[in-house]
């Protein structure tokens, strides 16, 4: 029995690690910036930038929480960003905190965790 616990326990390390080495992209950086209020084109990259050097920071692969994605809208291909959980919140609290939405979308970040 005790052997079937160590076998679990292992499965369950290794699931976790699969797990970082391939998150889920949940998010789109323009999806985001419009929750956020933003309707200007090109006010995401300094965040993303950002968001990116914080992530290479720790040590993180960028790749797999940001992904280049090309859309076609309103006839014209644009270029967006795919984001990990991580990745977007790195992304919101990149964003400029001037914002009423932003600076919310900060708080709730930071409380997440509180509750």
């Amino acid at each position: 029995m005790l052997k079937l616990f160590d076998y679990l326990e292992e499965v369950m390390a290794t699931e976790k690690i699969s797990q970082l080495k391939n998150p889920p992209l949940l998010y789109t950086a323009s999806e985001i910036m419009q929750e956020l209020g933003y309707v200007d084109k090109g006010m995401e990259q300094e965040p993303l930038d950002r968001a990116m050097h914080a992530c290479a920071a720790l040590q993180i692969p960028v790749d797999f929480n940001f992904r280049k994605i090309y859309c076609f809208k309103d006839g014209e291909l644009v270029t967006d960003w795919q984001l990990s959980e991580l990745a977007t919140y790195l992304f919101m609290i990149n964003c400029n905190p001037l914002n009423p939405f932003v600076a919310k979308a900060q708080l709730i970040f930071m409380m997440k965790d509180r509750v």
